[in-house]
């Protein structure tokens, strides 16, 4: 059985790294971040293992890996002595152990220890070496200040991007950072001012990994490079192209031998547009779905989750959460907004449920569903009441919607201003149809519930702008037209439904 309850046992030894570990856990959730990990490389009886990074991050086939140094900035007189001497601790040291720990991971994945006496080994098992997908990130402090004097003109102070320096190449390239390894392998720097920008806009691990696999891609054109002035610029570019159809950000396609370069000023444009302020109103709502999560993941920490079918298995509790925290932030907009509309149906014999598509993964719905506890019952029976109605529910939406291939279950007592009981399950349904007599069971025992009625269901298409402001009139159009369709598509689905059932 795997261990979680374990993983709290570091915070971060430096404020620094502290900081850090703070800012990745609001993000990325608990459960898949693990501060200063160990190997036992060089260890001899009862000595210390090795540092293998500050941080790791896993979450499916993705494992991020954290280098965070905050090394003073000595000035000279010569900037480019004292940019050398820099880089070389706060950048260069950090690539190295970054490169050092991805090749011990993909040879020795189970050599991976929460403690330096290597006692306690990582609760999670890694991918597999032709699965995994391995990215690298450099935290580095101590410069802005200097780069922003060097620059001028009213410079953030954060680190230019330039693809064109590699290796050694940086000792005379003062606050610019490209391949800080020679044999090009991208590491991501950020530093003190863009690490809370990155890990502020792409705050959940579904948004923050797309965005380094995308910068990978568009980084490793062929003959391609790149000159951005700081990180945020970059992120500022990346939240303004959205693809609709795919409902995706995305960077643009470049041609090869091309060399993409960006103004500044472009982060603080956007910061202070009526769009970016309608974003951050539009995402408040989606942080109920982090806190749903967390609340999870705190018992499964604390060895506390309980089954509600058969022998309490905390890995089918992490994959159930891993699956809700797949979501990006604009699916948790609809998501999260459910968990509010649900909370607040709170009538005596009312049951409230509503069924979400999610956005990110095809084939999957989650059911939200609320009930007030009745008079007559106790907790327990309260409870063994509640999970058969949402179970009978999810049943009922797969006989509804053939396509769905699994069910998120979330059920809970309404009127809560803190959390306390909360149900989660998992049904894969797969490809196969149910058989016509379990279906026909199905289909009685939700008519006798008044379930699925057609009058009392109501259908609406919920689709997340980004920018709520930042909608062309084309955009709209396209919007509503295929409401419109969906809308009609649907009615005549529930007439032939009606006619079925």
């Amino acid at each position: 059985m795997v261990e979680f309850s374990s993983v709290l046992t570091s915070s971060g030894n430096t404020e620094s790294e502290r900081y850090l570990v703070r800012l990745a856990k609001k993000a990325f959730l608990s459960l898949w971040s693990y501060p200063n990990l160990y190997t036992d490389e060089g260890r001899h009886g009862n000595g210390n293992g090795k540092e293998l990074c500050d941080l790791l991050v896993v979450f499916g086939n993705d494992v991020i890996l954290f280098s965070d140094k905050a090394c003073k900035f000595t000035a000279h007189e010569n900037i480019n002595v004292a940019w050398s001497r820099w880089y070389r601790r706060a950048v260069e040291k950090s690539a190295r152990q970054l490169s050092g720990a991805e090749s011990w991971i993909k040879r020795f994945p189970n050599k991976i220890y929460l403690d330096s006496n290597c006692k306690a080994p990582l609760p999670v098992k890694l991918p597999k070496e032709t699965d995994i997908r391995i990215h690298l990130v450099a935290v580095t402090r101590g410069a802005s200040e200097y780069a922003e004097s060097y620059w001028g003109g009213g410079s953030s102070g954060s680190l230019f991007i330039d693809t064109k320096l590699v290796g050694d190449d940086h000792k005379n390239s003062p606050f610019r950072i490209g391949w800080a390894l020679s044999n090009k392998r991208l590491v991501h720097v950020f530093d003190e001012t863009t690490l809370d920008i990155v890990l502020g806009e792409l705050d959940t691990i579904s948004d923050f990994i797309s965005y380094l696999t995308k910068k990978e891609e568009r980084f490793t054109t062929p003959g391609s490079d790149f000159l951005i002035p700081g990180e945020e610029e970059l992120v500022a570019f990346y939240l303004q192209h959205y693809d609709f159809r795919r409902e995706e950000y995305y960077f643009p396609v470049v041609p090869e031998d091309a060399l993409v370069v960006l103004q500044e000023g472009g982060w603080r444009r956007l910061k202070k547009s009526r769009q970016y302020q309608a974003r951050c109103e539009e995402n408040e709502i989606s942080y109920l779905w982090d806190t749903l999560i967390e609340f999870q993941n705190d018992h499964i920490l604390a060895g506390s989750a309980e089954a509600l079918i058969g022998d309490s298995n905390p890995v089918m509790y992490e994959r159930i959460m891993r699956m809700m925290a797949e979501e990006n932030r604009l699916s948790r907009r609809s998501l999260g907004e459910s968990i509010n509309r649900a909370n607040s149906i709170n009538e005596p014999g009312k049951r409230f449920t509503r069924t979400i598509f999610s956005a990110s993964r095809e084939g999957r719905a989650y059911i939200f569903m609320t009930m007030p506890r009745p008079e007559e019952c106790n907790q327990e029976e309260y409870l063994e009441l509640r999970r058969g109605d949402i179970l009978l529910y999810a049943y009922g939406c797969k006989l509804k919607f053939e396509k769905i291939k699994e069910i998120i279950g979330i059920a809970f007592a309404p009127g809560q201003e803190i959390l306390t009981s909360v149900d989660y399950f998992l049904i894969n349904f797969g490809e196969a149809p149910f058989d016509e007599e379990f279906a026909d069971e199905v289909k009685q025992r939700i008519s006798d519930a008044e379930m699925w009625s057609p009058i009392a269901t109501k259908w609406s298409s919920i689709r997340p702008i980004p920018f709520p402001y930042n909608v062309t009139i084309f955009e709209k159009i396209i919007f509503w037209t295929r409401l419109s369709l969906y809308r009609c598509r649907n009615y005549v689905s529930q007439l032939m439904r009606r006619l079925k059932w």
